[in-house]
């Protein structure tokens, strides 16, 4: 952070020197924002298609104002960096410190999808979990955005589930008989007891309030991936 704190000192000392409305160019990583996606993955091809229903990645918006509040239309792609991260709100998923799936944020990647920000100060950008199989595993991220001026506070927060859920063979892509168990246990621990079953909210329903109400859409979506299967995807974990 040292490199950080130095350069938003250079820039504070130059304001004095600056022709007015100088800095309208410059984000204020306090009033940036970044918006949140959930992905329902599928084992099956990537891209997804309207047939096989899969969602290999999702895209979240960025958003840069100044300090004055002002969004910043055509700042460019180069000047944005990504870091990936385990959900710190779900340290017992995925990759989290107790995660069950060490290193699964390992498996995404996040681009660009303009060349600069539009007129509202909009950045497009994609999340994808690539080219591979949907992981056995429900790793929900954290999509922390840089700039040359410092780190966006908030970042964008990616959800993830996925039909596959136990791992078959080495290393899952299949969702057979053990799946099914184990969405019949999330529903009924969510229908018996009210507690939330995240990695099993395929579907984020208007009147929900938490990531992991389950409804009649979630066995909907779950029945209609039973018979998918792909060739196992890549490891992330060194």
């Amino acid at each position: 952070m040292r490199p950080v704190v130095l350069l938003t000192g250079v820039i504070a000392c130059m304001v004095p020197t600056l022709p007015a409305g100088a800095l309208a160019f410059i984000p204020d990583p306090a009033l940036c924002t970044v918006s949140d996606c959930m992905i329902n993955t599928c084992p099956v091809v990537h891209p997804p298609t309207a047939a096989s229903g899969s969602e290999r990645y999702c895209d979240l918006t960025v958003t840069l104002y100044d300090q004055y509040g002002n969004p910043i239309a055509g700042y460019p792609a180069t000047d944005f960096a990504f870091t990936v991260l385990p959900h710190s709100a779900y340290p017992y998923l995925g990759g989290g410190p107790s995660g069950d799936w060490p290193g699964c944020e390992n498996h995404y990647s996040v681009t660009c999808l303009a060349g600069a920000t539009g007129p509202g100060g909009a950045m497009p950008i994609r999340v994808d979990l690539g080219e591979g199989c949907a992981p056995s595993m429900c790793c929900p991220v954290e999509v922390w955005v840089s700039l040359p001026v410092g780190t966006i506070v908030d970042p964008g927060e990616v959800l993830q589930n996925t039909v596959d859920m136990v791992t078959a063979a080495p290393s899952g892509g299949y969702v057979n008989l053990s799946d099914i168990a184990a969405f019949s246990v999330a529903l009924t621990i969510w229908f018996q007891y009210g507690i939330p079953q995240e990695c099993a909210d395929f579907v984020w329903s208007t009147d929900q309030t938490v990531w992991g109400e389950l409804t009649l859409s979630d066995m909907a979506m779950f029945a209609q991936h039973i018979t998918h299967y792909c060739e196992p995807f890549t490891d992330p974990r060194p």
